[in-house]
């Protein structure tokens, strides 16, 4: 009977430190998780940080302003991929009450067009040019303007009253706004203009009528 009561004692002393065991063992695990998941959460970041941007887009653009006769209009769907280091940080808060508050970047863009009709088939060039953005606090719709300059090949064929010649040069302006969806990605609006003309180069008997497409181009990007 000694050895029966013995037993059943240390059983319940035995259920007793189980019992204050556990509820240890379950904070302590409670207060681990806690501190993993506090060391991996990422902190907020900030898109003004990210000195690098690249981006694919296309669009559709029209040419129906053209010199010398015949004057043949364009439709044209361009491929872009651009790349933008950025060269400063936000400035400008003070001027004009802030409007102008931003910064800038230079863009190198391969841009390929698929000319869809015209007396062309195609175009590729390189564009190079300065970006403005404009900042302001909380925005991720950041407005800007843009500007390049190029060059390019396209084929030819001036007896169709296209460009004169293959070796082109090319200038381009745009504006529109880039919508930042979370840090490292983003889509860009764009309304387009470029020109594309030989310059005068071209052989006398090959007439310079030049391509002045306008229209939009949506792109999304990465930055980092």
């Amino acid at each position: 009977m000694n050895i029966g009561r013995t037993a059943v004692k240390a059983m319940l002393a035995a259920l007793a430190l189980l019992a204050l065991a556990v509820p240890s063992a379950k904070a302590g695990t409670e207060m681990k998780d806690s501190k993993d998941m506090k060391g991996i959460t990422p902190p907020e970041c900030n898109f003004l940080d990210k000195d690098w941007t690249v981006e694919l887009g296309s669009g559709v653009s029209w040419s129906n302003v053209r010199s010398g006769e015949p004057n043949r209009p364009y439709t044209i769907v361009p491929i872009q991929a651009t790349a933008s280091l950025k060269l400063d940080d936000v400035s400008l808060d003070n001027v004009a009450g802030g409007v102008f508050r931003g910064y800038s970047e230079f863009f190198f863009r391969g841009q390929y067009d698929q000319i869809v009709k015209g007396p062309e088939n195609h175009y590729e060039g390189i564009l190079v040019g300065p970006r403005y953005n404009f900042v302001q606090p909380g925005w991720k719709i950041i407005p800007f303007v843009e500007g390049g300059v190029g060059l390019g090949f396209a084929d030819s064929n001036p007896q169709a009253g296209g460009l004169g010649q293959d070796f082109n040069f090319s200038f381009e302006v745009a504006a529109g706004a880039k919508y930042q969806i979370n840090c490292d990605w983003f889509l860009r609006l764009a309304v387009q203009y470029q020109h594309v003309s030989n310059a005068g180069l071209s052989d006398p008997p090959n007439p310079n009528h030049p391509i002045d497409s306008l229209g939009p181009i949506l792109s999304v990007g990465y930055a980092f």
